[in-house]
């Protein structure tokens, strides 16, 4: 926000000044060239420049006196037009010491002090009432001041000398990431009451206490030599990462609905009997390198998980029922006193473990994994193509579906077939089906069912009347091309976020809105992401972020920048452009 009604502190604007003196910026100094344009941007970068101090003119950057003898050295700056200071980055310096003064800078939202000497931060940081970051790691503090400023949201304190945590954090309502990592702390204090990531990773815990918490998401405290652990009552938590500690016994995981990921590798566990409570949620559990030797029942009745580390334990069998969970992609075994599976199979991974598991299921086990398969001659053609052709067809006589059955078809194919309904017929090909095409029909809704289709690759849903995608999408673990072009999205469906392989994602023609840059990041195979023709008022420079993104179209929305001529010069343009607008840290 600029300066309106006159500089901060006083009551008229000024209309002349005598011109300041340009300074020469070294060590400890700043040019006046800078600090205009932290004026002018409301950002000042001082990262990387050898300081000891923070210079005086940088605590004075709100201060009017100076901003008027700073404006008036500058003829092209009206004193209108400047911003005050909400970024601050003082990182990788020599600092030792911060002065009461910072009180100054309470415009601050952000204040940048990584990788400096500092020993100590003085009271008046609780003085900076709309600071929401706080970056103090790479310091040698040991403590904090007894109060901090309450819109703080993120603070860092990782690799400083902390012994406890500090108990002003307990009292920031609004804090949500805090970060402790490589400190010396040997027990937790109160956690803030809103706090969302608790990263404690390579400190000297040894008892890890979290329980009736309603906000925490995520956990980790790997690299402790934490003994005792008791996490529950955590209704939000997603995330536990107990990995590299000391434990040989774990409380049940009480109310934890959410819990997905637990990772308890390398500890000195005999037991996985903690997991049951929280079983029905868990996608990913490593419990590598302990002392397990048999498995619970409970782990064969988690029906999302898709990763299971027991590699390195006592186990001397496993539950054939491991065959038959569909969505587990990732089966790691090795290092175990196996007497029934060979190594060789072992050593072909997942498919093969598998495989072998489902050879020792009774047949009623068996039969529960997918329908009995007809004792029909196979159709010749669709044997050799693995591919049946519906378009147009209206009415499938049941023979068609049994020959698929026997034929183990990969491709299906039902467009302009005029579907309201995905036929339950197609669920019975799980086993095998890889493309899916369902396009040019009259879907409004897909059924919970589709999430049994785990060895999909391809799914096109292009020309429908579909606004949202069940959550049992996110099963398709193996999803590479997604097409919803010509539907009624009015945002990027929730579920494909959290499938991981998905290459291309066509969504253009729909309602959508806005863009998540955040969590389209976090889908790390994604190639091309096709947005064109909706209602995109704003293209978030962090798109460019997306780790492999080649092909990027956007054409046809109501953003009015990047400007079209922008656009006409193709994806690579597109990109570059905008990765020259990202916020530079």
């Amino acid at each position: 926000m600029s300066r309106r009604g006159g500089i901060r502190g006083r009551g008229k604007p000024f209309a002349h000044h005598n011109k300041a003196k340009a300074t020469v910026e070294s060590g400890n100094t700043v040019s006046k060239k800078l600090l205009l344009n932290a004026l002018k941007s409301g950002t000042l970068n001082l990262q990387n420049r050898d300081m000891t101090i923070i210079p005086d003119d940088v605590y004075k950057l709100n201060d009017p006196e100076l901003l008027q003898n700073l404006v008036g050295a500058d003829d092209d700056l009206k004193w209108w037009e400047t911003e005050p200071i909400n970024k601050l980055y003082l990182c990788s310096n020599k600092i030792t010491a911060i002065t009461p003064a910072i009180a100054g800078l309470n415009s601050l939202t952000l204040l940048d002090l990584r990788d400096n000497q500092l020993e100590s931060v003085p009271e008046e940081l609780a003085q900076l009432e709309v600071l929401i970051r706080l970056e103090l790691s790479h310091n040698r503090l040991t403590s904090l001041p007894s109060s901090l400023g309450p819109a703080l949201q993120q603070i860092s304190l990782n690799n400083n000398n902390f012994e406890a945590m500090p108990p002003a954090l307990s009292r920031l309502t609004a804090l949500e990431t805090l970060d402790m990592r490589e400190n010396k702390m040997t027990t937790l204090g109160e956690l803030p009451p809103n706090l969302r990531s608790l990263v404690v990773d390579d400190n000297k815990l040894t008892a890890l206490n979290v329980e009736n918490h309603q906000s925490l998401k995520a956990i980790t405290a790997t690299n402790n030599v934490i003994n005792s652990c008791r996490v529950g009552n955590l209704p939000q938590l997603e995330v536990l990462s107990l990995r590299i500690n000391k434990l040989e016994f774990m409380e049940p995981l009480i109310n934890c609905p959410e819990l997905r990921e637990i990772l308890v590798g390398k500890n000195f566990l005999s037991s996985l009997d903690f997991v049951e409570p929280c079983a029905a949620a868990i996608t990913v559990l490593d419990s590598s390198d302990n002392k397990i030797s048999t498995l619970p029942e409970a782990i064969t009745s988690m029906s999302r998980l898709k990763r299971l580390d027991v590699s390195n334990n006592d186990l001397n069998n496993l539950p054939p029922q491991l065959a038959i969970m569909d969505n587990l992609a990732s089966l790691s075994v090795e290092g175990n006193p196996l007497r029934t599976i060979r190594r060789e199979i072992i050593a072909k991974g997942t498919n093969a473990i598998k495989d072998y598991l489902r050879l020792k299921l009774a047949p009623a086990s068996i039969e529960e994994s997918g329908p009995t398969i007809p004792d029909i001659k196979p159709d010749e053609i669709m044997m050799q193509t693995k591919t049946l052709e519906l378009d147009r067809k209206q009415n499938v006589p049941g023979e068609v579906w049994d020959q698929a059955l026997v034929c183990a078809i990969v491709r299906l194919s039902m467009q302009h077939c005029g579907l309201t309904v995905i036929p339950e017929s197609v669920f019975n090909l799980r086993a095998t089906l890889q493309e899916l095409e369902l396009g040019a029909n009259n879907l409004h809704q897909l059924p919970p069912e589709i999430g049994k289709l785990v060895k999909l690759r391809k799914l096109n849903l292009l020309n429908n009347n579909l606004k949202e995608l069940p959550a049992e999408c996110s099963q398709l673990v193996g999803l590479e091309d997604v097409n919803l072009g010509h539907n009624k999205f009015d945002a990027i469906p929730e579920c494909l976020y959290s499938i991981p392989a998905i290459c291309n994602l066509i969504i253009s023609n729909n309602q959508i809105r806005a863009v998540e840059p955040a969590k389209l990041i976090t889908m790390t195979s994604l190639v091309c992401l096709d947005l064109e023709n909706n209602n995109i008022g704003r293209l978030p420079p962090e798109l460019s972020l997306i780790p492999n993104l080649r092909t990027l179209l956007v054409m046809g929305n109501t953003f009015k920048i990047p400007r079209a001529d922008v656009l006409a010069k193709g994806s690579a343009e597109v990109i570059t452009w905008l990765k020259n607008k990202v916020p530079q840290p």
